[in-house]
């Protein structure tokens, strides 16, 4: 039995080089992102505690959105990278809505009156006690 150049590529070449059809892949995997988006729900990240703590269609959605993008690349780095991209997006995004949450909190609080209150407060906390 011969073998052709082809043969032996194939089996020299890593398993995540072989061809896939992207396309059956999505057509079945489409629904689940549909039945999500039909609802309005946003699709969590993958793993995440919002993907953890959603439905059953959303988890889905995840799923489908990241077997599809890692399908479509080949190169395992690039996955790598661009999971590595949507959680630091994701991340920066919480800490800009915790600095927005922490700027609103901060400017709604009348803090001379809080001080005032305090000084106030302990002032006659040592009124009470007895001297030593």
């Amino acid at each position: 039995m011969t073998t052709t150049n082809a043969t032996r590529a194939a089996a020299s070449a890593p398993s995540w080089l072989c061809e896939r059809d992207v396309e059956v892949v999505a057509e079945f995997l489409d629904p689940w992102i549909v039945a999500a988006s039909a609802e309005g729900v946003e699709v969590p990240l993958l793993g995440t505690a919002e993907w953890a703590d959603a439905d059953t269609e959303a988890k889905l959605a995840a799923v489908a959105v990241f077997v599809i993008g890692c399908l479509v690349e080949r190169d395992p780095l690039v996955i790598a990278g661009r999971l590595a991209a949507e959680v630091a997006v994701l991340r920066t995004s919480r800490m800009a809505a915790a600095r927005q949450a922490s700027h609103a909190i901060s400017a709604a609080g009348d803090w001379s009156a809080v001080a005032r209150r305090l000084i106030q407060r302990g002032d006659t906390s040592r009124e009470r006690q007895p001297p030593r």
